[in-house]
């Protein structure tokens, strides 16, 4: 079968968002398939990129065009400086503006409209056009513009079936509210392509029966996130951390301060700091943060004054990021604190799931599909209050040793990214 990949996140861009489209076009391929991926040109720092194996499918890169590639540049590398901090001096008023809009509604970031990417779509599909006619065409948004191209294929007759894909929803983004009017305009949009579209799948049973009361229960279809266990076993055995009786807790990824609370976790150190009776036991821990933009996260670790403990390591690279899992004695997770959301099934936490570290949760008890995910694996616990919270860590500091999790082979079979590959396509040949 002939198949077409459609995603502006894909490797050597070192995003989670990277590894589902990747995995695909990994398996499909290696099941004999002829694959193409079609994504927008990266640009990504060597000592930080996604280098993963490529077992014969094609990448075409396709650029933006040179005025709104320069501007997506600048709006990264303001971003990157201090994207809470959108009036930081040297930034011109423009550039302030719409990274005050990009943070707050969503806009330029992937995810709501307008995007840089809609400048892409126009010479993405003359690109693609020329490698003639596809058995399956598969989009995964966000951004939306990747849902244009592929509708396009379709209309004019390249693409026999299309699949949409949604890591993240859309028109009703849970994260981002979106600019009005772009906001009438999405709802729209939205519903006009997925007209076209043969069948939409999503990452969870939550995102799926919102998508099911627009679409029709017929057309959608749930393909989780999940995690490939060859990435655990190409990476070095050694372990990353000293050998010093420390108790370590690790996160990883991006923080959304808005809407995840680590502050009931850092006001336990803090109180635990005052109490003389467990000053000594801080001594063990280490609280580590990697991820990126984490200016706003210093500046709250700092006011509690508890960076003695804590700290942030900003962006690394996957390798070192899944070490640090595997190496940890436990793995932080902070639920979304809105009790109306759920179906936020992060990539994450199947990595999490696999590293066979304990997970600590922090925030609302069993809330949400993922952390009910946790409690049937029994590889975590949820802790809302700082008593909780003070009690588990007294118990862990007193006896560091590391306690793995035992996690069912069947639901690590089930989360695995070859066989979600194999079912996406047992999905596809139904159409």
């Amino acid at each position: 079968m002939r198949i077409l990949i459609i995603s502006t996140f894909f490797p050597p861009l070192n995003s989670i968002a990277s590894l589902r489209p990747y995995s695909w076009a990994k398996y499909w391929t290696l099941e004999g398939h002829d694959v193409t991926v079609l994504t927008t040109q990266k640009q990504q720092d060597p000592t930080l990129a996604l280098n993963l194996p490529n077992p014969g499918f094609e990448l075409i890169e396709v650029p933006l065009p040179s005025l709104f590639h320069s501007l997506k540049n600048r709006c990264q590398a303001t971003s990157k400086k201090d994207e809470n901090n959108p009036e930081k001096k040297g930034n011109t008023p423009q550039i302030n503006f719409l990274q005050t809009l990009r943070r707050k509604k969503g806009i330029f970031h992937a995810c709501r409209m307008p995007d840089i990417t809609h400048f892409w779509t126009r010479p993405a599909f003359r690109k693609i056009r020329e490698k003639g006619n596809w058995d399956l065409v598969v989009s995964s948004s966000g951004p939306y513009t990747v849902h244009i191209v592929a509708e396009k294929l379709k209309k004019s007759g390249f693409a026999k079936k299309w699949v949409a894909d949604f890591r993240d929803r859309w028109s009703d983004n849970h994260i981002f509210p979106g600019l009005f009017p772009f906001t009438l305009v999405e709802k729209i949009w939205e519903k006009k392509l997925m007209k076209s579209a043969d069948a939409i799948t999503t990452v969870s049973t939550p995102y799926s029966n919102t998508f099911k009361a627009k679409y029709g229960s017929e057309k959608v279809h749930v393909i989780e996130n999940g995690f490939d266990p060859e990435d655990l076993e190409n990476i070095p055995k050694i372990p990353i951390f000293l050998d010093d009786g420390k108790f370590r807790i690790i996160y990883t990824g991006s923080l959304f301060l808005r809407n995840q609370n680590p502050e009931p976790f850092f006001k336990t150190i803090a109180k635990m700091k005052q109490d003389p009776k467990n000053q000594n036991l801080l001594e063990k821990l280490e609280v580590i943060f990697v991820g990126p933009e984490q200016q706003t996260l210093e500046r709250l670790i700092n006011q509690y004054q508890i960076e003695k403990w804590v700290k942030t390591l900003g962006f690394v690279n996957r390798e070192v990021s899944l070490r640090m899992q595997r190496d940890a004695h436990a793995v932080l997770f902070f639920p979304w604190n809105d009790s109306t959301v759920d179906g936020i099934n992060t990539g994450k936490v199947f990595e999490y799931l696999y590293s066979k570290t304990p997970i600590l949760c922090v925030g609302e008890k069993n809330h949400q599909s993922i952390q009910q995910l946790i409690h049937e694996s029994k590889t975590g616990v949820t802790l809302t209050t700082t008593e909780e919270i003070e009690s588990y860590l007294i118990d862990h500091l007193q006896n560091t040793s590391k306690q793995p999790t035992t996690i069912p082979s069947s639901i690590l079979e089930r989360y695995s990214r070859k066989e979600l590959a194999s079912q996406f396509l047992k999905i596809s040949k139904l159409l």
